[in-house]
């Protein structure tokens, strides 16, 4: 995983927008160290973390959209008689076959896939993206609904005859980000950094709330996804 991040750098220089607004994609780790007991409404320490890989884009209009999985590819075009390669980022796999990948493997070009077992969305909608409401480097939050019959319904299970649909679960996300990440938003290795909490109802009577830490980083400037 070290040697594919080191890749996507090389490949998508780092470039943070002077306004502050963070067009593009970015990637990093949610680390849980908070949970509430079943009787308690509480966050208490856990005696190990758990980590989570988070993927967020922000497109030229700031609207924040958090990821199942993203691919990124390229796309050559003749400007002015002149041959271009225009970076892509694509979320929908139906697309892969216009584009071209970014890097050789086994003699064949390969686009380079990122993505997070994390966040599941709602079958009704678009699989692959969730819209977030608030602005990225202050707080950002959404709201996930798993249907009963969502595929990976942790209550639904194929073969049990008392399993045959799941229960309706809901997960409430913040992400509050530090107020020190605007200090040196032109330095390349300039990253976002704040506390991650967790609503989850519908698994137990009670909610269950989980909370950390993130920490993430651009790993491309594209702005729009699916080449719109």
């Amino acid at each position: 995983m070290k040697h594919i991040i080191i890749c996507i750098f090389l490949l998508f220089p780092v470039v943070v927008i002077a306004d502050e607004s963070c067009h593009g994609l970015w990637t990093g780790q949610i680390e849980l160290d908070q949970v509430t007991e079943i009787s308690s409404n509480t966050l208490k320490p856990v005696k190990h973390p758990f980590d989570m890989t988070i993927l967020l884009h922000v497109d030229k209009n700031n609207v924040v959209r958090l990821l199942r999985h993203v691919t990124m590819m390229q796309k050559t075009e003749m400007i002015d008689g002149n041959e271009t390669i225009r970076r892509v980022l694509i979320t929908d796999d139906s697309l892969l076959p216009e584009y071209e990948g970014i890097v050789r493997r086994d003699g064949k070009l390969t686009g380079i896939r990122l993505g997070t077992l994390a966040f599941g969305f709602s079958s009704y909608t678009d699989t692959t993206q969730n819209v977030m409401q608030g602005t990225m480097g202050q707080s950002i939050s959404c709201n996930l609904h798993m249907d009963k019959n969502h595929p990976t319904n942790p209550f639904k299970h194929l073969y049990h005859p008392d399993h045959k649909q799941g229960k309706e679960i809901y997960r409430l996300i913040e992400l509050t980000f530090s107020d020190a990440n605007h200090n040196n938003p032109d330095d390349e290795k300039f990253v976002l950094t704040g506390h991650y909490k967790e609503d989850i109802i519908g698994l137990l009577k009670n909610t269950i709330s989980i909370a950390g830490s993130f920490n993430i980083q651009l790993v491309s400037d594209v702005d729009t996804l699916n080449d719109q």
